[in-house]
């Protein structure tokens, strides 16, 4: 536990608060690295009313020592609280769901729980893109964005608490994007959108550990991303997009750095360089004497001022997206970098003295051809050289690292009835790739298993039958991968093409694009790639 080391941890005495358990299915370092989790907490906490403690799946549990899961905070059973409120970012991380609800003394499948125990919710991005493969497991889900939800939450909670339990959640259905898990619902359901100049999600509790910024402030710039990425679910689920005031942000960096003492702030966002003032606030950093870095941002939007800052505020590495080796495979993506625009900032960033250098890459995509792959090959290759070509005029120790990642369709983008590649295709890619970048030398190569991104494909378009595969694999331990395999295997049509006609069954979540204009990009997608 880490406990000691964290600043900023919220402690209460439980006497006469509604205990709220806010769990996260992964390790510590990766829930403090979530600023959806970690605003959860901080919007939870402000009210007096509520004592609300964390729960992480800890490596070091032993059910042997230890009777119940318990709090970080207070060491207290996770099951002696009234709700169970867990934020989910990653649909792989929905068998540790499982194990967290087994080890609180719970029984997986919610019609199986006693009325008298916890209420089991669930919030997150994965949740808002398709619940249905949990949905026998929790009570409810919280839709959408959270800031806007909490406090009819808390108010609902607090005026339900002598309430059975289906009263209780009854009443909840009232608190916008509020959903019942009995049965999938017929009628449309609108998720509610954060005013986000209201509540700058950043670091509410600074916390300790090698994995973790933990000597960073992190602060929202903006959310959504303007771009329209074929294949990305952040740039459609997050509509419209939506940039903070520089001065909102500023305040909120200001409250962070008096509270924490950091020297560093990391921007976060899916479209930084789309942040209108990000030159005025990368300026106002250095001039604070603040270090800063960035989540991601797109390499185009790197001008020479940008540039200038970026190595003014200590940024020393860089990541870039090309998402597809070729340039008609990202215009199908509707990823608009062009092969010499990548290679010139490449060029340009390092002879500015950022040696370090991450490239990010899809595989598998729906009309790839070996041509792709060698083109992915090929500019690894080029972006290599010209890092060399800058090591010898700076003296610049360079890093380069390739993550090159199967392709999963996403609900509510326009390649969601696009088909998952065949498991075998991916591992021959894989092996093709392998061969081609280890020719290079001095890459770092990192890919995706193709088993571990099948079994993403079939949550991520899932129905309610996935769940009995979940248990199924949380109690499998040692024979977990033998298992997935056999999964993956008998849910090949979750896999496959979807008909553009056919009803979808994560249909009855709206967002703020309606089915006939993912439909026309689906379709430009195709027009602008050949069938293999």
């Amino acid at each position: 536990m880490h406990s000691s080391l964290e600043r900023g941890a919220c402690r209460k005495d439980w006497g006469g608060r509604l205990p709220i358990a806010l769990g996260y299915p992964n390790r510590y370092p990766l829930a403090m690295s979530n600023l959806g989790f970690q605003t959860i907490y901080h919007l939870l906490n402000r009210d007096s009313r509520i004592v609300a403690e964390r729960f992480y799946l800890e490596e070091s549990y032993d059910s042997k020592k230890s009777a119940s899961l318990l709090t970080h905070e207070s060491s207290r059973p996770v099951n002696e609280t009234r709700v169970l409120l867990f934020s989910i970012s990653f649909e792989q991380d929905y068998v540790n769901l499982v194990t967290l609800l087994k080890r609180a003394g719970l029984e997986p499948l919610a019609k199986d729980r006693h009325r008298n125990q916890p209420l089991v919710l669930v919030g997150g991005i994965t949740t808002f893109i398709n619940p249905l493969p949990i949905f026998p497991l929790v009570d409810g889900f919280l839709l959408g964005e959270g800031e806007s939800q909490i406090p009819l939450f808390i108010e609902t909670l607090l005026s339900g608490q002598n309430l059975e339990k289906e009263e209780l959640l009854d009443n909840l259905t009232q608190v916008p994007g509020f959903l019942l898990s009995g049965s999938v619902p017929t009628a449309k359901l609108s998720l509610p959108r954060a005013e986000v100049d209201d509540f700058v999600p950043r670091t509410f509790v600074a916390a300790a550990g090698d994995e973790i910024f933990s000597e960073s402030l992190l602060v929202e710039v903006n959310r959504g991303c303007p771009r329209g990425c074929r294949f990305c679910a952040a740039g459609f689920v997050y509509r419209p997009f939506r940039n903070r005031s520089l001065q909102v942000i500023k305040e909120a960096i200001k409250s962070g750095i008096s509270e924490f003492k950091f020297t560093r702030v990391g921007l976060v966002g899916s479209a930084l360089g789309d942040y209108p003032d990000l030159h005025e606030l990368c300026a106002w950093l250095t001039a604070e004497k603040l270090s800063f870095s960035f989540s991601s941002i797109r390499i185009d939007a790197v001008d020479d001022r940008l540039l200038e800052l970026m190595i003014a505020g200590g940024v020393r590495s860089i990541t870039i997206a090309p998402e597809a080796g070729s340039e008609s495979l990202r215009l199908a993506l509707n990823k608009n970098l062009t092969h010499k625009l990548i290679l010139d900032q490449a060029a340009r960033v390092a002879a500015a003295g950022i040696g370090r250098l991450k490239l990010y890459f899809l595989m598998g995509l729906p009309g790839e051809r070996e041509t792709d792959l060698i083109a992915i090959v090929e500019l690894v290759k080029e972006i290599r050289q010209v890092m060399l070509a800058a090591r010898k005029i700076k003296q610049l120790n360079i890093a380069l690292s390739v993550s090159i990642n199967p392709f999963v369709p996403k609900p509510h983008t326009p390649m969601q009835w696009a088909a998952f590649a065949s498991v075998k295709e991916l591992k021959e890619k894989q092996k093709f790739l392998f061969k081609g970048l280890g020719r290079i030398g001095g890459v770092n190569v990192d890919m995706e298993s193709p088993i571990s991104a099948a079994w993403q494909a079939c949550l991520s378009r899932g129905g309610v039958e996935s769940a009995l595969e979940l248990i199924d694999l949380a109690a499998a331990s040692g024979g977990q991968n033998r298992l997935l395999k056999k999964i993956v295997a008998d849910n090949y049509n979750e896999l496959a093409a979807r008909d553009l006609e056919d009803s979808l069954p994560w249909d009855f979540i709206t967002h703020n694009t309606g089915s006939s204009y993912l439909k026309r990009e689906f379709d430009r997608y195709q027009s602008l790639v050949e069938p293999v």
